[in-house]
Order: C-alpha cells, then sequence, then structure tokens
C-alpha cells in the first residue's frame, strides 16, 4: 500500500471511529433520560408485566436495566478511546495500539452486560406475561454474549502486550469472525422477533428486500470474515476479503435505513440497530481500492 492509499484509509477509519463515537453519545443520552426516570418505570412496572413472581421479575428487571446503562456509558468510553487510538494511527504514533486494547476491553465488557437482559428476557417469558418480554430477544442477547465476550477480551489483553504478536493475530482470527456472526444474530433475530411480526401485513417488494437484508447481508459479511481469518497469510486476498465484508457490513445499514424510508417499523427500530455502521462502507472501499493497487502493481 503506498502513502495515499494509507492516508486513504486512516483518514477512513478516522470517519468511522467518529460515527461510532456520535452514535455512542446518542445512546448515552437516552440511557441517562432513562435513568433520571428509573423510579418512575419502577413504580408503573406491574402495570406492564403480570408475573407469578413479581419480586424475582422485578429484580431481574432492575439487574438488567442497570447492566444495560452500565454498558452504555462503557461502550461510550470505548468510543472515546477509539476516536483517540485512529488520531493517534493518523499521527503515525504506535501507541495507538495501547488504546486499541481499551477499545476491545470496552466494547467487550458492553457485550459482556447483555448476559442480564438474556437472564431476564428468557427467565421472564416463563414467569411473566408481557410484551416487554421475548424469549428470541432472550436467545439473541445470550448468543451475542457468549459469542463476542469471551474472544474479544482474550484479544484485548494480548493487544496489549505487542511483544506477544503470534498470540495477538490468533486471537484476532477468532474475535472478527465471532464479533461479525454476533453482530448477525443481533440484527437477523431483531427482524424475527419485531421487525417480522410488527411489520406491514401485505408482502412487497420493500418487505422482501427489508428480509432478506436482515436475514442474509450480515451472514455473507461474517462469513466472508471467517474466510479472511482463514487466508490470513495470503495478503493480497485477505485485503480483499476484509474490505469486501466490512463493505457488506455497512451495506447491511444503508439497505436498512433505505427501507425504514417506507416501513414504518424498520423506522422506528431504528434506535437498536447500530446505524454508526453506515459508514463502514467508506472503509471497505479504502481497502479495496488498495487491494486493486496492489494487484495492478504485481500484474506491472
Amino acid at each position: 500500500m503506498d502513502f495515499n492509499q494509507a492516508e486513504l484509509t486512516k483518514k477512513a477509519l478516522l470517519i468511522v471511529a467518529i460515527s461510532f463515537l456520535l452514535y455512542n453519545i446518542y445512546q448515552a443520552i437516552t440511557t441517562t433520560i432513562f435513568v433520571t426516570r428509573f423510579s418512575l418505570v419502577v413504580t408503573q412496572l406491574p402495570n406492564f408485566i403480570t408475573s407469578t413472581q413479581p419480586t424475582l421479575q422485578l429484580s431481574l428487571f432492575v439487574f438488567q436495566e442497570l447492566a444495560g446503562a452500565a454498558g452504555s456509558y462503557l461502550r461510550l468510553a470505548g468510543s472515546v478511546f477509539a476516536l483517540h487510538c485512529a488520531l493517534l494511527l493518523f499521527k503515525k504514533d504506535a501507541n495507538y495500539i495501547e488504546e486499541l486494547g481499551k477499545v476491545l476491553l470496552f466494547e467487550s465488557l458492553y457485550f459482556l452486560l447483555l448476559f442480564p437482559a438474556a437472564i431476564n428476557h428468557l427467565v421472564g417469558s416463563v414467569i411473566s406475561s408481557s410484551a416487554f418480554l421475548n424469549i428470541y430477544t432472550g436467545v439473541s442477547f445470550l448468543i451475542q454474549a457468549a459469542l463476542i465476550f469471551p474472544p474479544l477480551f482474550a484479544l484485548s489483553r494480548r493487544v496489549r502486550k505487542p511483544q506477544n504478536l503470534l498470540s495477538s493475530l490468533k486471537w484476532a482470527g477468532i474475535a472478527a469472525p465471532l464479533y461479525a456472526f454476533g453482530f448477525w444474530v443481533r440484527h437477523g433475530l431483531l427482524w424475527v422477533y419485531a421487525l417480522s411480526p410488527l411489520g406491514t401485513q401485505q408482502a412487497g417488494l420493500i418487505d422482501t428486500v427489508g428480509a432478506v437484508n436482515s436475514l442474509l447481508t450480515l451472514l455473507f459479511a461474517a462469513t466472508v470474515t471467517a474466510v479472511a481469518s482463514v487466508t490470513f497469510g495470503q495478503k493480497k486476498k485477505n485485503r480483499w476479503l476484509v474490505g469486501t465484508a466490512i463493505v457488506l457490513a455497512g451495506v447491511y445499514l444503508v439497505v436498512y435505513a433505505l427501507v425504514s424510508v417506507w416501513i414504518p417499523v424498520y423506522r422506528a427500530f431504528l434506535p437498536l440497530t447500530d446505524f454508526w455502521m453506515i459508514t463502514l462502507p467508506i472503509l471497505g472501499a479504502a481497502l479495496l481500492l488498495g487491494s486493486k493497487k496492489h494487484n495492478s502493481e504485481l500484474e506491472e
């Protein structure tokens, strides 16, 4: 990769980091608003949830919300480190590696804190009756936490020890596809338990596009990421695969946003999506351009 191409990729990383930070600022603001009204929410809870074990259900709900709030603030902290990491990389400061370790740590803890929500939805679906409790939501949170937290946490510890490069690369090859598959579960099951049941009644082209996008786009991205991890030693091919996976991940949000223009339920659930990923095609395109440049140089 020549200097200009490297600069293009660094600028794209900056854009993604800024997008990630803005997204998490928004999430932290909504979390703070909810926290300030938490006592009122708790007192009104019996009006929305009927339970055979009200004390247990209340405990599960409080545990879920406290963990969720902590996770939101931790992810915000991680996004601040992500922007600092991108800035250090842009300046060619080797300290970006340490910052990257912090980003991975906070992101892993965010997903760990999905466990209480998983427990609340899974157990609550058995002992309680409410539109706010859904077994699919519980399964989604459980799988995300199980897939993403362990390898990402392990990678965060190894990245902060640059002398152990082989171990870091090994865990990166494990964490990346599991992270991607976790996001597919997150958004695919969102369609199963929310978008599909609450969507329009008649089948149409826009509905079909939304369904296919929700169920397959991130799955393709995760599969390509897994292939990229396996072919890590093949630099030229790996760069193309990574770029393709990142573009696909961003395309999911682009298509989702377009579908939401016509289908209100998609628009209503937009805050629950990782809409910061809409900038990922910029980064993916930068990597693909680098791959194309590399290929042309080899042919010459």
